[in-house]
């Protein structure tokens, strides 16, 4: 290696453990920017806020049940990127299964107040839960959660075991931060050689596989062996350490948080059934028609 390469390598690597030092900020890519919202699939919906202690005001939607009387509200927490005029996308096919959906941004996304941090989403998720059980209209909530909201969503859950949540369902999650960033410096021949003492510099704090073993209801992994994004083994090692019961189901074909993706397919009808299983009282809705197609087509 020449010295002049060599001192552009030194460089480049100075540049990244300059980055990692603050790393909070290289898991959130929030933007602003609307690009769907409900009204536009003909959806009912309310827009809420959800105040947290520390004086934000995270912005959200109530997303309505097709039935006037749902049979159960879902809270779902969404990935690292954009916000929720994306990710609402992902579960509003539900809606047409008879659940109320809770849409919320984190802080500093969309037009929710403040910066995003790890301490700041640990927060938003924690009071997002307590909002959510006292002002869903059902007794039974299930958390659903993709990518990074896996990883907020768990320690919060394990920290506030609010009441009535049947099961929690989490979409190409990883179970720790560190490790994740290590996996990502080894994918890149710059940073390989480096890619331990790296992410030493990258905290663990609330890992969600340091807090998935006191969380005591059902559990549910979804994962592509394939995904370009968090690799499987990372939410393998999650679904390994949580506690039982759980299940994981290894996505058929590649892509990140792609199981709900195309409109009547096998893991839309699988998610139903898994949800209508775990309903603390049996709703005849979920026998009418089980295979009914889908009449929205979103995709996330």
């Amino acid at each position: 290696m020449t010295l002049f390469f060599r001192n552009i390598y030194i460089l480049i690597i100075l540049l990244i453990t300059f980055n990692l030092m603050g790393c909070n900020h290289l898991f959130y890519y929030p933007d602003s920017e609307v690009r769907f919202t409900p009204e536009k699939f003909n959806l009912k919906f309310d827009n809420i806020t959800i105040e947290t202690n520390d004086d934000n005001k995270l912005n959200g939607w109530l997303i309505h049940a097709k039935n006037k009387k749902p049979i159960a509200t879902i809270i779902h927490f969404h990935g690292n990127a954009e916000n929720i005029t994306t990710h609402f996308m992902y579960l509003a096919w539900l809606t047409n299964k008879g659940f109320d959906i809770i849409e919320f941004d984190y802080r500093g996304y969309g037009s929710s107040t403040g910066t995003p941090s790890r301490n700041g989403l640990f927060l938003d998720a924690k009071t997002a839960l307590q909002w959510a059980r006292r002002n869903s209209k059902t007794k039974d909530i299930f958390i659903i959660a993709q990518s990074l909201g896996g990883a907020v969503a768990l320690p919060a859950y394990a920290d506030n075991p609010i009441e009535g949540v049947q099961a929690i369902i989490i979409d190409s999650s990883f179970a720790s931060y560190r490790k994740i960033t290590r996996q990502k410096l080894s994918s890149i021949w710059l940073t390989w050689p480096l890619q331990w003492p790296l992410s030493f510099l990258v905290s663990d704090e609330l890992s969600p596989v340091d807090t998935i073993q006191s969380i005591h209801v059902p559990l549910l992994f979804i994962h592509s062996p394939n995904d370009p994004v968090v690799p499987f083994e990372s939410g393998k090692e999650l679904y390994d350490t949580a506690p039982n019961p759980k299940e994981l189901w290894e996505i058929e074909w590649g892509g990140h948080c792609s199981a709900f993706v195309y409109k009547d397919d096998l893991y839309r009808k699988k998610l139903v059934d898994y949800l209508c299983q775990h309903l603390s009282t049996p709703s005849k809705i979920c026998t009418i028609d089980k295979e009914q197609n889908n009449s929205i087509d979103l995709k996330p």
